[in-house]
């Protein structure tokens, strides 16, 4: 055995950047170093038991590996076949039980001698021949390969190969026992020696299910704190487009928003809002190394696991960074010692989930002759309606008293253009009237969306290399047109064993994305009036749809697109490089290297050809070029004693860098043209360049240790004490302890309720911080000057241009981190051997020292400074139920429940107090000062609504009670809190809160038939408000000439208590809030998949083929039925995907 030790290889020094390009190749020179010794012959181990799984490999191999994990060495001749085939699973079983079992029925036998084995041939004539043959299959009828078969009580046994068969030599009467990882055992008493068919039972216990932690892994029985663990695979019969899409309702606690473009995704958010100015986002680890990139980097297809720790005890390992939890990525790796090659191909169709329609052409003008009509007070209402016979009878007029109301009818015969005159139809409008011309600008603003999605990976393992490699490529198209994204990534990932004292590996991450196309300008366009188009008579554009000299000229992107260009993309390189060593007495030293860069740039440029160029063409172009790392030096110990004692102790030792260099430039006035846009910056005649370069540094030291005894109480404490550049010079480092303990209470012998197959009660404390506020917050800061120079006159009368620098900002030295402080109280239960299983959490988090923005008075000559003052809490429960409902060979059907509730409130803000007086003006208390201007209040919830309350609409009976607040039959209503005929501020009040209380989701999964899977998936959230203006019905200028959503309004003919009048009179020129229940249920995914069967599988030489269609954001019910604002929970736009795909396993 050759030792290479670490000192050797890698030494950290300094900090500087040199060193860092220094590490990188010493790392890159050891990765592949440790790559070409990996099959090196292996040293020897002490230890008599070893931990083997191979699958139809040759017995040399197996031999090899039992030499590698063991101090023993294999001595035979050359008739002793060792190229047999062989399939083996051993968890830390003795080296004889494996022998045994490998060489069952074989003519090999073996002799042990000291640290020597040695192996015979014996005479074929001596060799028992099998007594009984079997299969063993799962519940759906699939054969299990490698399952362990032994003679209970005996030397024999076997493993069944690739078909699930097996042959043994046994007699009637003898107990077979059956054993499979992850599999429940089974034991079959032989009472004849016919072909004997086993179906052994999938194991629903998953306490021994592998869950990540914060440096490093644990087993889901040891879990003290509030962790989810997320199985990528049970979820990729939906198959996510993104990890949002993955997480979306998969953990109670966790909310991931809905995005509406082209790259979709979404913004997470762990248990409630806990800052006002700080970043909210969870910190987001990457197979074991903090990730700073975009989500969109990482492939859903290349996921294995997605763990979410929740509570303080579980993120505190992460220190300043996790206050707003810890989301825990984990990709795959090979799992066959066969290469595998997988080929995922779909197509999407991406339509309109939610409508708001705009008004059509014969819609069109209805509405603009009620809007005439409703803004000059209904009172000559028959004068703007369509001058037809029956409408003259019915407000009995003649056509010359019809046509002499106004200026417009008096100049001029042609009824029915007075009419569109009246009603606001400009020039162009009425010559397409005439001529017939309609166009729909909001069917041309949105599109049917193409999305194709393809990847291939290729993955494998052997006894000292396990490798994973994937390529994909991804083009989505959005629901406006002309959105698009590209995204071309791939991901390598290479884990190697030398000897049985060393493990390295690297994870390698690229990604080259696209974002730079330009979309219409959907919300102008879909404004436009029916009776424009987006051409002249000849055929080319017109920049002014609605006419160059209307009030509204309207919105053209067709043309504004063409005078224009785009270009932005971005290009990540993600890596991670470890070597573990190991080393005496259980101790493990792990060494990891994280470094990433990032180059991104944009590009535009607007002609100068364009009727809307002042500046003879504009065009800019900026880059950025970051670069970050991330090194961990990390001390591991495991100890066992008294077979009841476990010891797990971790030690870490981080630092961090952080560097990003931006450059611009804009430029104008091209000469003697822009026709090369940003590519021939240097002809402009004005050009303004400028730079940013940001820099931040970090360090950490970190314990934590796990204590269990008997597998019934844990124990795990842990303190983090982190240092950030960022923060003032008086509190650059901060301390983050955290401890938590766990009983499990159906271990004890006392407990004997039969039904419940686990228990554990859990209980944790601890602190967490949040340095999410921008690098250079404590610090003052310079710029420019508001003009950026100043005329400066010499004694000699000269004059001179100078530049100034001022400083805009207060430094803090002060400044620190944000800290929550985190209680949690948990059960985890199963029931049925686990059958029925699920947890219930309680949480108490407040957050103090929040980075709030603090006024300060005029004479200091800044307007704030950013300072640690206030307190937000969030308290809540959690409850997250699985069952199996049914499971037989033809049917299984599981479901998954989530339910969760946070209350956000906000404690204190400055701690600045005002007094609380009485009827009669006696001071009987004191309360503190809300934040009025930023809408913050003291005991509310961080989104609180605070507005005026809109009660009605003002009715023809109650015309004179409008009257003394300047309204009118159709206007608004507002609660007049004093009663002083005055809508002011003193009449707001509080009318619910943005935030949902409750979220819950409801996910079920169906196995027809064996190969049939069906899964859908719903989910709500409740409790919360959506307050709105578009009620009132007022528009500003510009909409007395505009198309706008279809709409409900209160006419004479039509009244209504909850619609105003069109270009409605508001009370006192406030807008009052409508207050709408923002409640609702979306049936968020159907997804259909069926497995080709195998036996026809494998004629196309594949193992495996399946095809499936999935249906994303099927439908969303809204608890206000008076909910007509686009989705209930983007507030707009959202986009419903169809997609079809298949999967190809070879």
């Amino acid at each position: 055995m050759k030792n290479i030790p670490l000192s050797d290889i890698y030494c950290p020094k300094n900090p500087q950047l040199t060193l860092l390009f220094r590490i990188m190749r010493i790392s890159i020179f050891f990765l592949f170093f440790c790559a070409f010794s990996l099959m090196a012959k292996n040293s020897h181990s002490q230890n008599a038991r070893v931990t083997i799984n191979r699958t139809n490999v040759q017995l040399e191999s197996i031999l090899n590996e039992i030499e590698s994990q063991t101090d023993y060495l294999f001595i035979y001749k050359e008739d002793v076949n060792v190229e047999a085939r062989k399939s083996i699973r051993a968890d830390n079983a003795k080296v004889s039980e494996v022998l045994n079992t490998l060489l069952a029925n074989s003519p090999i036998r073996y002799k042990m001698e000291g640290n020597h084995i040695i192996l015979t041939r014996q005479a074929v004539a001596d060799v028992r021949q099998a007594g009984v043959t079997g299969v063993v299959t799962d519940e759906s009828g699939e054969p299990l390969i490698g399952v362990t078969v032994l003679v209970k009580g005996g030397s024999q046994g076997s493993v069944t190969d690739l078909e699930g068969k097996f042959t043994l030599v046994a007699n009637v009467g003898d107990v077979l026992q059956f054993s499979y990882i992850g599999y429940v055992s089974q034991e079959v008493k032989l009472k004849d020696l016919k072909l004997l068919r086993v179906v052994l039972r999938e194991d629903a216990n998953l306490l021994d299910e592998v869950v990540v932690i914060g440096y490093g892994s644990m087993k889901k029985k040891d879990l003290t704190g509030a962790i989810t663990h997320v199985q990528a695979e049970k979820m990729a019969k939906e198959k996510p487009a993104t990890m949002q899409d993955l997480l979306r309702s998969a953990a109670p606690g966790l909310n991931v928003d809905l995005s509406n473009d082209a790259k979709g995704g979404g913004n997470m958010l762990v248990r409630g809002r806990r800052s006002l100015k700080g970043g909210t986002g969870p910190l987001i680890v990457l197979n074991g190394m903090i990730f700073q990139g975009d989500l969109s980097e990482i492939n859903p297809v290349d996921i294995e696991s997605v763990d979410v720790l929740k509570d303080a005890s579980s993120a505190a390992v992460y220190g300043a960074k996790s206050a707003n939890g810890v989301v825990l990525v984990t990709t795959k790796k090979g799992t066959e010692e066969k290469p595998t090659i997988r080929f995922d191909a779909s197509v999407g169709f991406v339509t309109m989930g939610a409508n708001r329609e705009v008004y059509s052409a014969d819609e069109y003008l209805q509405y603009r002759a009620d809007y005439a009509a409703s803004s000059n007070g209904f009172g000559n209402q028959g004068y703007y309606v369509k001058p037809t016979a029956e409408n003259l009878n019915k407000y009995n007029l003649t056509e010359a008293q019809w046509r002499n109301y106004d200026a417009i009818g008096q100049g001029s015969t042609n009824m029915e253009d007075i009419w569109l005159q009246r009603i606001g139809l400009g020039e162009i409008e009425r010559e397409n009237y005439y001529a017939g011309r309609t166009y729909d600008w909001y069917d041309a603003s949105f599109q049917t969306g193409l999305r194709q999605d393809y990847n291939v990976s290729l993955s494998g393992k052997t006894s000292n290399l396990n490798y994973y490699w994937s390529l994909g490529y991804l083009d989505s198209e959005g629901l406006v047109v002309g959105d698009r994204f590209k995204n071309y990534r791939t991901n390598l990932r290479l884990d190697g064993k030398i000897g049985n004292f060393m493990e390295a590996g690297v994870n390698l991450n690229l990604q080259s994305r696209e974002e730079g196309f330009q979309t219409v300008s959907w919300e102008g366009q879909i404004a436009n009036s029916p009776y424009s188009t987006p051409y002249y008579s000849d055929g080319t554009l017109n920049p002014w749809p609605m006419g160059e000299k209307n009030q509204v000229t309207g919105v053209n992107s067709l043309y504004n697109n063409s005078m224009s260009s785009k270009d932005a993309g971005t290009q990540n390189v993600t890596a991670n490089f470890y070597a573990k060593l190991k080393l005496p007495f259980n101790i493990s030293y792990q060494f990891n290297f994280a470094p990433r860069y990032s180059w991104n740039h944009s590009r535009y440029w607007n002609s100068s050809q364009s009727v809307f160029d002042k500046d003879n063409g504009v065009a800019g172009r900026s880059t950025a070029r970051s670069v970050d790392w991330t090194l961990d030096n990390m001390v591991k110990w495991n100890y066992t004693f008294a077979k009841k004692h476990n010891i797990d102790l971790t030690l870490l030792q981080s630092a961090e860098k952080y560097e990003v260099w931006e450059e611009s430039m804009v430029a104008s006035d091209f000469t003697p043209s822009d026709v090369l846009e940003w590519h021939n910056m240097k002809t402009a005649g004005n050009k303004e360049i400028s730079a940013n370069d940001t820099k931040h540094t970090g360090a950490a030291l970190m314990a934590r240790l796990f204590y269990s005894y008997d597998n019934r109480y844990m124990l795990t404490a842990s303190v983090r004490r982190d240092g950030f550049s960022a923060f003032g010079a008086s509190n650059p480092w901060a301390t983050f302890p955290a401890i938590a303990v766990a009983w499990s209470f159906t271990n004890e012998k006392f407990f004997k309720w039969a039904p419940m197959s686990s228990g554990k009660l859990r209980l944790s404390w601890g602190k967490n911080g949040n340095r999410d506020i921008g690098i250079y917050q404590a610090l003052s800061q310079l710029h420019g000057g508001t003009a950026g120079k100043y005329t400066y006159v010499t004694p000699q009368g000269s004059l001179y241009e100078v530049s100034s620098l001022q400083i805009e900002r207060m430094s803090n030295t002060d400044l620190k981190w944000e800290t929550t402080t985190s209680w949690n109280v948990g059960l985890d239960f199963g029931f049925l051997n686990d059958r029925i299983n699920g947890s219930i959490e309680w949480y108490h988090m407040p957050t103090t020292d929040l980075l709030v923005d603090r006024s300060l008075p005029g004479f200091t000559g800044y307007t704030d400074i950013v300072t640690n003052l206030g307190q937000v809490n969030n308290e809540g429960f959690e409850f997250s139920l699985n069952t199996v409902n049914i499971r037989n060979k033809n049917f299984t059907w599981s479901s998954t429940f989530g339910l969760s509730h946070n209350k956000n409130t906000i404690k204190h803000l400055y701690y600045r107090y005002e007094d609380v007086l009485n009827e009669v003006g006696e001071v009987v208390g004191s309360k503190e000062v809300d934040d009025v201007n930023r809408g913050w209040f003291v005991g509310k919830d961080i989104s609180a609504i605070w507005d005026h309350e809109f009660i009605g609409i003002w009715q023809e009976d109650e015309a004179e009670e409008a009257a003394k607040y300047g309204q009118q039959p159709g206007d608004a209503k507002v609660r007049d809190v004093n009663g002083d005929y005055k809508i002011t501020q003193e009449d707001k009040v509080f009318l619910g809160q943005e935030t949902p209380k409750f979220r819950w989701s409801f996910r079920n999964e169906f196995t027809l038939f064996r190969n049939w899977d069906i899964s859908l998936n719903l989910y709500s959230q409740m409790g919360h408000k959506q307050s709105t203006t578009e009620y009132l019905n007022f528009f500003d200028n510009l909409g007395d000439y505009s198309n706008t959503y279809k709409r409900e309004y209160w006419t004479p003919e039509n009244k209504s208590n909850s619609y105003a009048r069109l270009k409605s009179t508001r009370p006192s020129n406030i807008n009052p809030k409508k207050v709408i229940n923002k409640g609702f249920i979306r049936l968020e995914n159907i997804s259909v998949s069926y497995r080709v069967p195998q036996q026809f599988a494998r004629k196309l030489m594949a193992k495996e083929i399946s095809i499936y269609g999935t249906v994303r954001n099927v439908a969303v019910w809204a608890f206000d039925k008076e909910w007509d604002y686009w989705d209930p929970e983007t507030k707009g736009l959202l986009p419903r995907t169809f997609t079809f795909g298949a999967s190809i396993t070879f």
